[in-house]
């Protein structure tokens, strides 16, 4: 050997049986798992927006936790200086599906969408897809949870290309030019059209100007945007609505011998004049839809209404024509002839209202020429 031993080796020890320790520990049970820590929400659990009278964002307040209180105190969470507003007005509570707005002592109550809270009431109201819409005192609020989804992003109209921008214009006042010279072409005659075609289009365009121009200033007044080519585009479209319901009921009921679709014409004109008048009221208060709505339909109705009392009081009856007295080529005609004998038949049922306006008449002349004489 090249080194020497640290000491004599023993032989007898390599043969006696390896002795195990027991392991104490891996005989012991296993402890039970430590319960998971719940998960804490990563950001605001809310945010409430504060929203001017054009449903814009004026202000967003992040709500870190529940319950959320509101009103004009210093110790709320969203103190308001509304003095439309209580100390504490509102509270607001997470639920698993749902959220409980519980109102406090406040005089005004409030509103939540489209129900209505009065002081001491308490609601669960569900989470859907919509954010809630409050009215505190005169104070408007739109509470956000993070599972609502988001509306999808509106794209910015200076951002579209100018020829993107101006084509339904364009295209819309070329077929409103087209209409208006094909119906003065058929009412004049042709020794003056070109004089009528131009004193039209001034009339047209000096119309269309100061009807757009009104309502821009309107729309300024109200929402520090003029929004003239929205008012223009509402023009357009309007005026060649108008001209279709004006000239389609006459056309259908000629074809169709439906005479009472040109009687009533003047329903679709209403129609579409309070569809026009919605429009341009949606870019003036562009956060009150419903209201609009309620505006231009009760327009419509009451337009309607005058226009059948006014018909009836002229000439005892409804529909605003004495007869059709609208001619077309006759290759547009799809209903088929009456017989002359039928034609005439029907005609005996007008025999006696007939002879009643003679006579009526007859009395009225001769009343005249009494008065004549004398």
């Amino acid at each position: 050997m090249t080194e020497a031993m640290a000491g004599p080796i023993d032989f007898a020890a390599i043969d006696r049986p390896v002795q195990h320790v027991p392991d104490f520990e891996a005989a012991a049970p296993a402890a039970p798992p430590a319960p998971a820590a719940p998960i804490e929400p990563i950001g605001p659990v809310a945010l409430v927006e504060l929203l001017d009278r054009d449903g814009q964002v004026r202000q967003a307040i992040t709500v870190a936790a529940w319950p959320l209180r509101i009103g004009r105190a210093l110790d709320n969470h969203i103190v308001l200086s509304d003095p439309h507003v209580a100390a504490t007005h509102l509270s607001v509570e997470r639920g698993e599906h749902a959220l409980e707005f519980a109102v406090g002592a406040a005089h005004n109550g409030v509103q939540v969408g489209s129900k209505r809270l009065r002081p001491g009431d308490a609601t669960m109201l569900p989470v859907g897809p919509d954010p809630f819409e409050l009215a505190i005192g005169r104070t408007r609020l739109r509470l956000r949870l993070p599972d609502q989804p988001l509306a999808a992003e509106l794209a910015l109209a200076s951002a579209a290309p100018l020829l993107h921008r101006l084509r339904p214009i364009v295209i819309a006042a070329l077929v409103l030019v087209l209409a208006l010279v094909f119906n003065t072409y058929l009412d004049t005659d042709p020794e003056g059209l070109g004089r009528a075609v131009g004193s039209m289009l001034l009339a047209a365009i000096v119309g269309a100007a100061i009807w757009c121009s009104a309502w821009a200033l309107l729309s300024k007044t109200f929402t520090r945007q003029a929004h003239f080519g929205w008012h223009l585009r509402v023009f357009l479209f309007a005026s060649i609505a108008l001209l279709a319901v004006g000239a389609l009921p006459a056309l259908l009921a000629f074809s169709l011998s439906w005479s009472w679709l040109s009687d009533f014409a003047f329903v679709g004109m209403y129609i579409v004049g309070a569809a026009a008048l919605y429009f341009h009221l949606l870019a003036v208060e562009p956060a009150k839809h419903r209201l609009l709505r309620w505006v231009a339909a009760t327009g419509a109705v009451v337009g309607i209404g005058l226009t059948l009392w006014f018909n009836q009081q002229r000439s005892d009856q409804l529909g605003d024509e004495l007869y059709m007295n609208h001619l077309f080529p006759p290759m547009l005609r799809l209903a088929r002839p009456v017989p002359a004998d039928r034609f005439v038949d029907g005609l005996t049922s007008l025999k006696a209202t007939l002879d009643k306006k003679a006579k009526d008449t007859s009395g009225a002349d001769e009343g005249a020429g009494r008065g004549d004489d004398e």
